[in-house]
């Protein structure tokens, strides 16, 4: 077995990303659109995935004091974003560019010329964004990854077009493997033997995690679930036993990520929210058990390899999914994170993850939002349950629904159902925020 793919692979999904990937992926593009289009702006023009267009809505901007969509973040990039920061390009903006930004948007919005479309029959991640000066005319295309930048477009010359090249396909192919290198026992395999100095990306993704959770810890951001449930621990309302420990250390760093906080999460395959998920589930239990630092270095390594095979799996919904993996698929891997603490075996890691997969199937993401830190409470909660079960030998049986005894089957089943049955469910959101009078 070839150890070292699972550290490049690990390399390339786990990325530091400042604010949620959706106006983060606005405010990139549109910082890379205005390096090929200076002068005076007289338009933006925005058509994106369902997935995209619905994502940006709801969710808090980091430096933004509150605000929030499309428009917003659009114009945060075009002033101030540098595309070279690349998932941290909202990292650097102060308050004078966000009353440019301001400015900006509201002047375009007034005329007519911002405009904020959705587009069909195009990649669960897709974003087009136009920009059109008084010298020069710019388009930037980014598709199935939220960095994925794969087309660029100034003046009529086409200066990158790698429209045609999925990531995913390209990461294996690229490093001479299939996707059968990516099952439980070999990353078990792998976690256990892995030498601790090749691990120095996940000792930096737990840094990370474990500064934003203590920001949603420490203040009033997002729907406070976290800070609310450790709150009550402390009361004496809810148990202070491991189990809520560990949801309330993890879901507080949803709550700061999707309330705006200006801390840098380590995504996930293209998710803060999984990255956080995977890598603090198992922290949170580590410190509470009081295990060695080997332990939870190993742990936090297999939650966030389970993630991206649970991910990759999910085919073209790798990065973006019709489905909530925030409440399914990212909580399943954090339980199995614990549950390699506690010794189990693959096989328990296996029925976790059919357990889990059956019961959370079919729930839509219905974009980024401060009440995603409470769907992902309640998935994590099921998924330690899950883990009980397991280790009793109880899990989800194979005539039970979509669930096989396989877990790579589960989430082909998973895949399947998105694809065959969920494909459109991001126009309906669509739908639904352009009657509610709410897209911004």
């Amino acid at each position: 077995m070839k150890k070292d793919i699972y550290l490049q692979l690990l390399e390339k999904e786990l990325i530091p990303a400042c604010g949620c990937t959706e106006p983060m992926a606005f405010a990139l593009a549109a910082a890379l659109a205005r390096r090929y289009a200076p002068g005076e702006i007289k338009e933006i023009h925005l058509k994106g995935s369902g997935l995209m267009v619905t994502g940006v809505q709801a969710v808090l901007i980091p430096n933004s004091h509150g605000r929030h969509g499309g428009f917003i973040s659009t114009a945060m990039g075009v002033v101030a974003g540098n595309p070279d920061d690349d998932m941290e390009v909202l990292t650097k903006i102060t308050d004078a560019d966000l009353e440019k930004a301001e400015e900006l948007s509201q002047r375009l919005q007034a005329a007519g010329t911002f405009t904020q479309e959705l587009e069909v029959d195009v990649p669960s991640i897709y974003l087009s964004t136009n920009i059109v000066t008084d010298e020069h005319n710019a388009t930037v295309i980014l598709q199935n990854e939220h960095n994925g930048i794969c087309y660029i477009e100034a003046d009529g010359k086409v200066i990158l077009d790698t429209r045609d090249i999925n990531p995913v396909t390209e990461a294996l192919e690229k490093n001479n493997v299939d996707k059968s290198i990516l099952t439980i026992p070999k990353i078990v395999e792998f976690c256990n033997t892995v030498d601790l100095e090749q691990l120095g990306h996940i000792r930096y993704a737990m840094k990370l995690t474990k500064d934003i959770c203590q920001d949603g810890m420490d203040n009033p951001l997002g729907m406070q679930c976290g800070r609310v449930l450790m709150q009550n621990m402390e009361k004496g309302l809810v148990a202070k036993d491991e189990f809520n420990y560990t949801l309330a250390w993890t879901i507080a760093g949803l709550d700061a990520r999707m309330g705006g906080t200006s801390y840098t999460a380590m995504s996930n395959t293209g998710s803060g929210n999984q990255g956080i998920i995977c890598t603090m589930a198992p922290m949170a239990a580590g410190e509470w058990r009081k295990e060695s630092e080997e332990k939870i270095i190993r742990a936090v390594t297999l939650s966030n390899l389970m993630n991206i095979y649970l991910d990759y799996r999910s085919n073209e919904y790798a990065h973006l999914s019709p489905e909530c993996y925030c409440g399914g698929v990212a909580p399943a891997a954090a339980a199995c994170g614990v549950a390699y603490l506690r010794g189990d075996s693959a096989d328990v890691l296996n029925d976790i993850v059919r357990t889990s997969l059956g019961n959370q199937a079919g729930i839509i993401c219905d974009g980024a939002k401060p009440s995603c830190a409470f769907r992902a409470y309640t998935g994590l909660f099921a998924t330690l349950h899950a883990m009980l079960l397991a280790e009793q030998g109880i899990a989800t049986g194979p005539t039970e629904g979509i669930v096989h005894e396989s877990a790579d089957v589960t989430i082909d089943n998973i895949y399947r159902l998105q694809k065959d049955t969920m494909s459109h469910t991001d126009e309906f959101v669509w739908k639904i925020k352009q009657e509610q009078k709410t897209i911004c």
